[in-house]
């Protein structure tokens, strides 16, 4: 898939100003996504449909922030994944493979990816892990399938796309 993101998703509000990427890439020991890098220097954290919610590292709200969404996420996957091990065979993200999250819904889904050597996959998580899919595709061609509704994650309910889209930056 090729897709123009402002084609399905068109700013609502302003743009945001260009992010300290290779600092905070530095800091945290990550290299984040091309297209999410781009996606927030334009748009910065907020909200798609006020359903799908786009973390940033940059975001002063913790709720938005994906570092402190990290911390917070891997703690509650860790606890469960040594209960359940059966069902949580993905780790987070250890400085070079594995989960790091770029996105939570509403309903308390969590949207991660799966960093796998050269490759990162999508990895989205129903509320409470009860069930996961996962997409071999960039953030950008992700969110462009589903606004189009050529890809539709099960995960999310049937009337999160709108005729007309938008995002919504969080101030």
């Amino acid at each position: 898939m090729n897709y123009d993101i402002n084609e399905f998703l068109p700013i609502r509000q302003g743009e945001c100003k260009k992010n300290a990427w290779e600092e905070i890439e530095k800091k945290i020991g990550i290299i984040f996504p091309e297209d999410y890098k781009r996606f927030i220097d334009s748009r910065g954290e907020g909200g798609i449909n006020e359903f799908l919610w786009i973390l940033s590292p940059f975001s002063e709200n913790e709720n938005l922030n994906s570092i402190e969404k990290f911390n917070v996420m891997k703690d509650a996957y860790i606890s469960m994944q040594n209960e359940f091990p059966e069902q949580f065979s993905f780790d987070f993200y250890n400085g070079k493979t594995g989960l790091f999250p770029w996105g939570i819904t509403d309903n308390g889904d969590e949207l991660f990816w799966n960093y796998k050597g050269d490759i990162i996959e999508i990895v989205v998580y129903e509320s409470r892990y009860a069930n996961n899919m996962s997409y071999i595709m960039s953030m950008e061609d992700f969110l462009c399938g589903l606004l189009s509704k050529e890809i539709v994650c099960p995960i999310f309910p049937d009337d999160f796309i709108l005729e007309k889209n938008y995002y919504e930056k969080e101030d």
